[in-house]
């Protein structure tokens, strides 16, 4: 968790640093572009004002030669200001003035030479640029020379100065916007960080075995649904835990008690306390046989919860099969005194399925309805299409199943009356298998009862599509 740590805050302060960095290098550039161009049109408008009193000297005198004088009397106005006149007529001063203000002055005959500078350095030299960044001077028509007004360089200079302090400003804002973005950052990766803390924490739980550990779900969006997620996750595992060790319990009860009674009859057998006659031979015979369809029953289950379980699926005539199922167990029904009925409407479709698991699903349902009813009473098996599906019943008169048993009657190895199902010679399993063949066919399986008032078991199965 540290190292996803220290990958996201990495990651957050470059993106936040270089993100901030590069908008402060555009800002400056921009404004330093963008004072340089008002500067520029600044001084510009301020030649514009100077051109007629250098146009008057040259009309008055016919040349540029003496020009320096109109320095040393020039009146300064500033942009946005009134003239302004110097205390003292030297010319030095101006120029002083000129320098002091950051600003200096050429002036240029018609051919581009320097005639007159308030640095006094160029004075004789060549400025091809003057025709085209200067103001020209106009006598009686005729361009005589252009005017020019720029900056000072130097680091000193007001336009200097204005430039830096706002790289200051934009230095300590880029500053303070990383300080800021930081601790933001921080406190963000910090609710970020306490969940996956805590999911770290209960998954190694998990995995030492306690099934009991949990994440309190209190943050919303992605993290709140991981967190739930989670905790049904651990519900899931935990559930299953409970079941595989009820069934390992389950499982072990009910193999000691064919076993305890085997292990009696032949330890009987071999102390002579019993005879070695064949109704002996029988009744062990007899636990034999519990023990393997409960071996057997267990296995199926197995295959049918793995999903491993194979189909054999072909049209099923259901009347044959129903029919079939009622003839196996007439003779037990009217031994304990019941009443089997079959209701069948003609033109039942044909279901697709496997015949030989469904065949096992009826003969469940109609043990578990002939263990349950007693004498006197009725078991009705019956059949009708449902739109694509066909539904088979199976009802009893018997002694029904209490509400609050209904919810786990289809739960491997769950009996209502434990007691007398035992003494009947139920697993337990019956049911269960019932419940995963018909869900392997696709279909639903459930229970309608009422205590005293019978149960109405049923399933559905998919018909043959007619083309």
């Amino acid at each position: 968790m540290r190292s996803l740590w220290a990958k996201l805050t990495l990651a957050f302060i470059g993106v936040v640093v270089l993100s901030l960095l590069t908008t402060a290098l555009l800002i400056a550039l921009a404004t330093a572009g963008e004072f340089r161009v008002y500067v520029a049109r600044g001084n510009r408008r301020w030649a514009e004002g100077l051109a007629p009193l250098f146009a008057a000297y040259y009309a008055r005198v016919g040349s540029w030669e003496g020009v320096e004088a109109v320095l040393e009397d020039m009146p300064m106005p500033m942009p946005g200001m009134g003239p302004m006149h110097p205390p003292m007529g030297m010319m030095g001063m101006n120029r002083a003035m000129w320098r002091m203000m950051g600003h200096r002055l050429i002036l240029t005959d018609e051919a581009g030479r320097v005639r007159l500078d308030s640095e006094g350095s160029a004075v004789g030299t060549l400025l091809p640029a003057a025709r085209e960044q200067g103001v020209p001077i106009r006598v009686a028509g005729r361009t005589v020379g252009w005017l020019l007004i720029g900056e000072v360089e130097s680091p000193t200079g007001p336009s200097a100065e204005f430039l830096a302090q706002v790289r200051r400003a934009i230095a300590l804002s880029t500053l303070l916007g990383i300080a800021l973005a930081l601790g933001a950052g921080s406190w963000v990766f910090f609710r970020l960080m306490r969940p996956l803390q805590a999911l770290q924490q209960a998954s190694r739980r998990i995995a030492r075995g306690d099934l009991g550990a949990r994440i309190p779900a209190r943050e919303a969006g992605e993290l709140g649904e991981v967190a739930r997620a989670f905790n049904q996750m651990a519900e899931a595992l935990a559930r299953a835990e409970q079941q595989r060790r009820q069934m390992l319990a389950d499982i072990a009860h009910e193999l000691r008690t064919p076993l305890g009674i085997l292990q009696g009859q032949l330890e009987a057998l071999l102390d002579g306390v019993l005879p070695l006659v064949p109704e002996q031979i029988v009744q062990v015979h007899d636990e034999v046989r519990h023990l393997a369809r409960l071996v057997e029953d267990l296995r199926l289950l197995a295959l049918a919860e793995a999903g491993q379980l194979r189909l054999e699926r072909r049209p099923v005539d259901l009347r044959s099969l129903i029919e079939e199922a009622a003839d196996r167990i007439a003779l037990q029904a009217a031994e304990k005194g019941i009443r089997l009925e079959v209701h069948l409407p003609e033109g039942l479709p044909p279901a697709w399925g496997d015949p030989g698991r469904l065949r096992q699903v009826l003969m469940n349902l109609l043990t578990n309805a002939l263990r349950y009813t007693p004498a006197g009473g009725r078991i009705t098996i019956e059949a009708q299409p449902l739109g694509d599906q066909v539904q088979v019943s199976v009802r009893d008169t018997g002694v029904g199943i209490a509400p609050e048993d209904l919810p786990y009657v289809f739960d491997r190895f769950y009996r209502a009356e434990k007691s007398r199902a035992r003494a009947d010679g139920g697993s337990g399993l019956g049911l269960a298998i019932a419940r995963h063949l018909i869900e392997a066919h696709g279909g639903r399986i459930g229970v309608e009862s009422q205590p005293g008032q019978g149960s109405h078991f049923f399933f559905t199965l998919p018909i043959v599509s007619r083309p």
